[in-house]
Parts: structure tokens; C-alpha cells; sequence
């Protein structure tokens, strides 16, 4: 038996096979152009969608950022004019510690108004249930004293118009029988403090 030549075998007629040559070059490179698209450039367009994805993405926070330093001053600022408020309300709170300071002013309102006062007296509330959420507490004064009607609203003016928070809730007078221009005269102010710990 003879043995097919390698050379015989591996040799092909191009010219009569030329259009199944052209088909099967055609359906290789299709295929590598398949292989291609799914597991290089696919994979690769991928990436840099999400490369510009991520560019974009740190691009608007860039420019967040730059805005709000943009703003720092600002901020500052306002900081500022916050602490300034706080500090303004808390010396229109006194504190729990201040209330006598509080009564002597009370005292010296009336006393430079004209009232002469007979007494004044913190009413102490029960503990409220919801005192210890609450950020101030709310003092009624009871002051009790002789006056007349313009040194009254004198008084009453100045305590309105003073720098702690107070208000007026209840005023009774009476006619004095010995002095019929000095009044008994009943005054229930609230004013308001801090509570110790806020």
C-alpha cells in the first residue's frame, strides 16, 4: 500500500475552490470579528463608559465643592450672627442660679418707676412631666405694692420693654382707702428661665 504524499493532501486546486475559499475566509472572519466585539472592544467600551460615568460624576461633585468653599465666608459669618442671637436670648432667659438677681431688678424697676413694692414672690410649679425635654421653664411673680395710675404704667411699660422675657398676665387694683391716689395693686408676671443642663 502506498502513503498519500503530505504534499499531495495539503495541496488544493485555489481555482476550481475559489468561491468555498471566499465563503469559509468570509465566515472566519466573521467569527473573529464576533470574538473580537464580545471579549475585547465590548469589555473595553465598557470600561470607559464607566470611566466617563465616573468622570462626570466627580466632575459635578468638583464643582459642589468649589461652590460650597465658594460659600466658607459666608457660612462663617452666619456662624457668627447665630452665637450672637444665642447669647442675646440667654440674657433674655436668666438662668435657674439668677432669678434673685432677676427679683432685685424687678424691685428697682418699680422703685425708679414709683410703685413701692409690698412683696414679690416666685410661684413654684410642680415638676411638669415634660419639663425634662423642655429647654426653659416658664416662672410666674406674684408682686404686690402701693401705686398710681401713671407710675403703674410706668412700670408696667418697663417691664415689657425690658430686656428679659416677661409678660404680663393678670393685674388687679384696688382703691386705697387712706390714700385715694395710691392703689393695692396685684401684678402676675411670667418670665421665663433656662433649664440648668441645655
Amino acid at each position: 500500500m502506498q502513503i498519500p504524499n503530505l504534499q499531495n493532501l495539503l495541496k488544493i486546486d485555489f481555482d476550481k475552490n475559489k468561491k468555498q475559499i471566499l465563503i469559509f475566509a468570509g465566515l472566519v472572519a466573521i467569527l473573529v470579528l464576533i470574538l473580537y466585539v464580545n471579549f475585547i472592544l465590548t469589555p473595553q467600551v465598557m470600561r470607559v463608559v464607566n470611566v466617563i460615568v465616573k468622570m462626570n460624576k466627580m466632575g459635578f461633585e468638583l464643582k459642589s465643592a468649589k461652590e460650597e468653599i465658594v460659600k466658607i465666608p459666608k457660612y462663617k459669618s452666619d456662624i457668627e450672627a447665630f452665637k450672637e442671637k444665642v447669647e442675646n436670648y440667654e440674657k433674655m432667659l436668666p438662668a435657674e442660679q439668677e432669678i434673685p438677681s432677676l427679683l432685685e431688678s424687678l424691685s428697682s424697676m418699680a422703685k425708679s418707676s414709683g410703685v413701692r413694692i409690698e412683696s414679690i414672690m416666685p410661684i413654684v410649679k410642680k415638676d411638669d412631666k415634660n419639663s425634662s425635654s423642655q429647654v426653659y421653664q416658664e416662672i410666674p411673680i406674684l408682686i404686690t405694692g402701693k401705686s398710681g395710675y401713671h407710675e403703674l404704667g410706668n412700670f408696667v411699660s418697663k417691664l415689657e420693654g425690658g430686656e428679659r422675657f416677661m409678660k404680663i398676665v393678670d393685674i388687679n387694683i384696688k382703691a386705697g382707702k387712706l390714700t385715694p391716689k395710691r392703689h393695692d395693686v396685684e401684678i402676675l408676671v411670667l418670665t421665663y428661665i433656662l433649664v440648668k443642663g441645655k
